[in-house]
């Protein structure tokens, strides 16, 4: 599977999820560079814990594989309206929900801060016109911000992670995440 053999090279290294490890993929799927990009995203949304390492991975993986802004905008905004459609817009108010309805909705928050935080960050995407992540959740999406940002993990860490460097406390202690 696609997304499996993409799991296989982060396991090997990010320097192994380069352009050519990715035409690869696309001779032997026949998807083009979008759909991998898609289709590994809305996997790793759905199947893996949005961490540190994840999001340095999709980074790595948005690198390499040489989409513009505003392809990866119109990436992000194809799967959020997915997700709105399969389960509808973000609410705050859970009041009045049955219980299949309530997880729904908490299904919905999760998967929209994963997205929306991923939709900030500069160096996966710019802030393009074209990205309407945060409208196509609906008007409680915004609220949702600080509560994913803090999900996400340990930022100084994530920043680490994305910046490539850990210059700013080089006489700490070694990291342990090689």
């Amino acid at each position: 599977m696609l997304c499996k053999s993409i799991d296989e090279l982060f396991e090997k290294g990010a320097n192994e999820v380069d352009q050519s490890a990715l035409k690869g993929l696309e001779q032997k799927t026949g998807f083009g560079m979008e759909e991998i990009f898609r289709k590994y995203i809305r996997y790793v949304l759905n199947e893996k814990p949005f961490n540190p390492e994840l999001v340095s991975n999709l980074i790595q993986l948005r690198k390499s594989s040489m989409l513009d802004d505003s392809q990866v905008a119109g990436i992000l905004n194809e799967i959020s309206r997915r997700i709105v459609k399969e389960k509808g817009p973000v609410v705050m108010d859970m009041s009045g929900y049955s219980e299949k309805g309530f997880k729904r909705k908490l299904a919905v928050q999760a998967l929209f801060g994963k997205v929306y935080y991923l939709s900030e960050l500069p160096e996966f995407c710019s802030r393009d016109s074209s990205l309407t992540v945060k409208e196509i959740f609906g008007e409680d999406a915004e609220k949702l911000r600080l509560h994913t940002v803090s999900e996400a993990g340990d930022l100084d860490s994530l920043e680490k992670m994305v910046d490539g460097s850990d210059a700013t406390d080089s006489s700490d202690e070694p990291s342990d995440a090689s």
